[in-house]
C-alpha cells in the first residue's frame, strides 16, 4: 500500500524581505549609499528639496 502526503494548497504569504541567518553565518551589513542626497532645487548635497532653506 502507498502512503502518499495530503494533498495541500500553499497559503498565500508575504515573503521576507531579508533573509535569516542560520548558525555559523555572519549577517551581510548594509551597504551605505554611494550617492548622497542632492537637492533637486539648489543641486546642494545633504539635503532634499522639502527641507532646503537656500533661498531661490
Amino acid at each position: 500500500m502507498v502512503l502518499l502526503p495530503p494533498v495541500t494548497k500553499i497559503q498565500p504569504v508575504r515573503h521576507r524581505k531579508t533573509r535569516i541567518p542560520s548558525v555559523g553565518e555572519f549577517p551581510v551589513t548594509k551597504k551605505t549609499k554611494l550617492v548622497p542626497n542632492k537637492c533637486g532645487r539648489c543641486r546642494m548635497e545633504g539635503h532634499n528639496r522639502s527641507s532646503c532653506t537656500n533661498p531661490i
